[in-house]
């Protein structure tokens, strides 16, 4: 039979038709993600016929070769080796496709079930990485597409010099995956959580290796990055950049051109060569003649003012114009901002301004991450020196060792400092100082920026107001005037007009229904929110009613169902989550673009419109038969915090509020909407968790005052307070107290 022209025949025909209804059927397979086992059964079916095929086909050459007598000869040998090639080939077929169909089947049994309990856990990491790896084996799975792009946010790389390596690491990650060459369009990177994505870029030209800050992306600038000083960080320019500092408010549209920033202070011996090349006698370095608040300054007799301790030219700590003796690698310390100045123009640099200075403590962009702590040395008896651990992309001692100038003016006599120092007794990283500028307090040091332009900027000249305010000693309101305040947020009880809809969503267990009612003011919009409920609870559920951060300011979209998973605690423990679109959120009519206050009536009137959009969602949620609203509670994190201190005052329906990382707000807004007076009048039970070392809300300025205002009774109060937490919390910890609180109260 192997022998023969017509079993060639056969089997080259059943593979080619074989291989063709595979290919198909593979295909259809993974792109509706159907059951592995009916490819099994097909495949196995298509095998049989194969070998009945054989039988028959054996059965018939063998009756007709009893007829001829059999020549081997060389062509017969080859037709049979011919033959036996493509039954293996048919093997290997049958074996490929059915391994294939293995893990097809692995995707769905295994896989797949992975992915999504990671996605319930919020461990994008591990989901980025996991469906990258399997769409390189299943290209066009609609699911794993799904899962990669929930996990992932895309960025852009370019360079202004072409052929631009591009490298990537993911969060903690040691390895370097090569991403290409720039420009590079649509790069993926692992969303660590709905809002934070972390990753880090190296980029190669040359002989020239540059790693960015952690998580930049965009434009990156090689001619600069190649005149970066020795010893320097390079920093990329940055545009409509958020910037807060706790009473400096600087708003979202900022702009930093490209700077570098020295990676360790000036040293006592760096300083010295300033010293002893006569830059205490060279008056071009100096900014003198000075007028400051009417009186004149001259170089010969200001210059004299900054001498040693036995009056030699040099810091306030040095002796004879020399610092201790094996200290030469510390930071000089003991020195005014003049000096910081002279000493910064002798290099043919500058000091930092505040923009730089925040840009290169990691405190710029709208973020709840940890600013960058590393190297901070505070409560210690004496600095330690400048080189302390140094790597590519952070300034370790930026926060603590000492203080640093920077050349931004607070008035005409008073300059700023900032970071903190080795003396302080506490965390002062975001801590504003001002001082003199002839202030040579030991703890006072430097650091020095490169700029690449020779152009004096705003940033530069802007002169920083710092709102320091002491609430304790302002002055409350009667019960009387207060009650006019509050009938600001008054309305006529008007028909809801309800619309209903319910809102589809994957996850079976939970309801989501939304609801539209016209608003309690004039307005061509209505008011509209969300209700999940899980349909465990649907009969009877406690409602909570959320305020929403910062974010729903500057985003226009609400994508309710992302809210599903972070709430399921408290889904399924039976209570509703209560998402109003409030006036100025989400997609509905912004007449603010900021979330702290100010003087302005526009910002009085949007308070207003916020706290009547409040009121009138609770009439509504009274009307609803399935929610105990005598159980209601409030939920706020950030703005939804600081904003609880006025909505919780004028309504008395709320019964217990959990409030993330608050305060009170140090700027002022019109008197009848200033939040120490309302939040004086909330009497319910509070959770209140804060980290101390909030760099937006700061602990001692804006919660202290809080803590010490708030009318809720002692007993009432649950304060927990985070030694080494930010303005990001730890999800198990808020978690597990709201639970614990809501046991309690609700």
């Amino acid at each position: 039979m192997f022998g023969s022209n017509r079993f060639f025949q056969f089997v080259s025909g059943f593979i080619a038709f074989g291989f063709t209804i595979l290919q198909g059927l593979d295909w259809l397979f993974e792109k509706y993600n159907l059951d592995g086992k009916l490819f099994n059964y097909i495949l196995l079916g298509l095998f049989s016929s194969f070998v009945i095929s054989l039988i028959v086909l054996f059965t018939r050459n063998k009756k007709e070769a009893s007829v001829k007598s059999k020549i081997k000869n060389q062509k017969s040998k080859l037709i049979v080796i011919g033959n036996v090639i493509l039954t293996g080939l048919f093997l290997i077929l049958f074996l490929y496709f059915f391994r294939k169909s293995q893990s097809g089947d692995d995707l769905l049994t295994e896989q797949l079930p992975k992915i999504s309990k990671a996605f319930e856990e919020k461990n994008n990491l591990y989901i980025f990485k996991k469906t990258k790896a399997l769409l390189k084996k299943f290209p066009e799975n609609e699911i794993l597409k799904n899962y990669f792009i929930k996990s992932s946010w895309k960025i852009n790389v370019s360079s202004d010099v072409e052929g631009t390596e591009v490298y990537i690491k993911y969060h903690k990650d040691s390895i370097w995956n090569y991403a290409g060459i720039t420009p590079i369009d649509s790069l993926r990177v692992p969303a660590i959580t709905r809002d934070v994505h972390d990753f880090n870029l190296k980029l190669i030209n040359g002989n020239t290796e540059f790693i960015p800050d952690g998580e930049e992306y965009g434009h990156f600038d090689f001619s600069l990055i190649n005149k970066v000083p020795e010893g320097f960080l390079f920093k990329k320019k940055k545009e409509n950049i958020f910037m807060n500092f706790p009473g400096i408010f600087l708003g979202s549209d900022n702009l930093i051109p490209p700077f570098a920033v020295s990676k360790t202070e000036v040293s006592n011996q760096q300083f010295k060569e300033f010293i002893d090349d006569g830059g205490y006698e060279n008056s071009e370095f100096w900014d003198f003649p000075i007028n400051i608040n009417g009186k004149e300054y001259s170089f010969e007799n200001s210059v004299k003012l900054f001498t040693d301790k036995f009056g030699k030219f040099g810091p306030v700590n040095w002796t004879y114009g020399n610092f201790i003796e094996g200290e030469e690698n510390f930071p000089v310390k003991g020195v005014s901002w003049f000096e910081a100045r002279a000493y910064a123009k002798y290099r043919g640099l500058s000091l930092p301004n505040l923009f730089q200075w925040l840009d290169a403590a990691h405190l710029s962009g709208f973020t709840a991450k940890l600013p960058n702590i590393i190297g901070s040395n505070y409560n210690s008896n004496k600095p330690r020196e400048v080189e302390f651990n140094v790597n590519n992309n952070i300034l370790p001692n930026i926060a603590g060792n000492v203080r640093e100038w920077v050349n931004n003016s607070h008035g005409n006599d008073r300059r700023v400092i900032l970071g903190g120092s080795y003396k302080e007794d506490k965390y002062t990283f975001n801590s504003f100082y001002s001082l003199s500028p002839f202030d040579r307090s030991i703890q006072n040091g430097l650091r020095l920026v490169k700029n690449f332009s020779n152009e004096i900027t705003s940033n530069d000249e802007f002169v920083v107001q710092h709102i320091k305010r002491n609430f304790s000693l302002e002055k409350d309101v009667s019960d009387e005037v207060f009650e006019v305040y509050k009938s600001q947020f008054e309305y006529p009880n008007t028909e809801l007009k309800v619309k209903l809809v319910k809102v589809e969503s994957s996850d079976k267990k939970y309801k989501i229904e939304k609801f539209e009612i016209p608003t309690p003011y004039k307005s061509e919009e209505n008011l509209y929110g969300y209700i999940i409920t899980s349909k465990k609870f649907e009969n009877m559920s406690k409602p909570i009613i959320e305020f929403p951060s910062a974010g729903a300011i500057f985003n226009d979209k609400l994508n309710i169902i992302n809210y599903i998973k972070p709430k399921k605690y408290l889904l399924d423990e039976g209570y509703s989550i209560v998402i109003p679109v409030y006036h100025n959120t989400w997609d509905r009519e912004k007449t603010i673009k900021h979330w702290w206050p100010d003087e302005t009536e526009e910002y009085k009137n949007t308070i207003v419109k916020i706290g009547k959009d409040f009121k009138r969602v609770i009439d509504y949620l009274e009307t609803r038969e399935n929610l105990d609203v005598k159980s209601l509670s409030y939920m706020g994190y950030s703005w939804g915090s600081v904003t609880s201190n006025i909505l919780l005052a004028i309504e008395n329906r709320v019964t217990s509020a959990a409030i993330f990382v608050g305060g009170l707000m140090l700027q002022k807004s019109r008197r009848e909407i200033e939040s120490h007076l309302y939040v004086r009048r909330i009497k319910i039970p509070i959770l209140h968790i804060v980290g101390k070392l909030d760099g937006i809300f700061e602990f001692e300025d804006s919660f202290i005052p809080w803590n010490e205002l708030i009318g809720t009774n002692e007993k009432d109060k649950t304060i927990i307070t985070l030694e080494n937490a930010g303005h990001g919390l730890p999800k198990d910890l808020q978690i597990e107290n709201h639970l614990k609180f809501l046991k309690k109260y609700n």
